[in-house]
């Protein structure tokens, strides 16, 4: 009889394999095809929030750079301005001057012709 031990003993370990295997299979997580593509993209949704910790740094400094040249434009614009201002009243002076001098040239000559008329008229 041991022979027929020895073939129950087998029937009875492949049932029992394949009772277990038949349990794993059907106890297993049914992988949806969202879960999955949510599996395989895990790595780079790890990376992605990487890349926006680097882009959000990035943009801040960006920002404090572009205030501090917005500043010295805006400052350098003002400097550019006043000098314009104090050139245009230079100029502005010179020509007053000049138009101030021809003006009194042209008055002595009227004085002048003036007179004369008199002298002629008897004045």
């Amino acid at each position: 009889m041991p022979r027929q031990d020895t073939v129950d003993f087998l029937t009875a370990f492949a049932v029992g394999t394949v009772l277990g295997i038949g349990a794993t299979l059907l106890l297993q997580p049914d992988h949806s095809p969202k879960a999955r593509v949510k599996r395989q993209l895990k790595p780079y949704r790890k990376q992605m929030r990487r890349s926006y910790g680097h882009v959000a740094k990035g943009v801040r400094h960006g920002s404090e750079a572009t205030s501090e040249f917005s500043t010295e434009v805006i400052n350098a614009g003002r400097e550019l301005l006043s000098e314009f201002r104090e050139e245009v009243n230079e100029i502005l002076e010179q020509a007053r001057s000049e138009l101030g001098d021809l003006v009194k040239d042209q008055v002595k000559d009227l004085s002048k012709g003036a007179k004369k008329t008199r002298r002629r008229v008897g004045m």
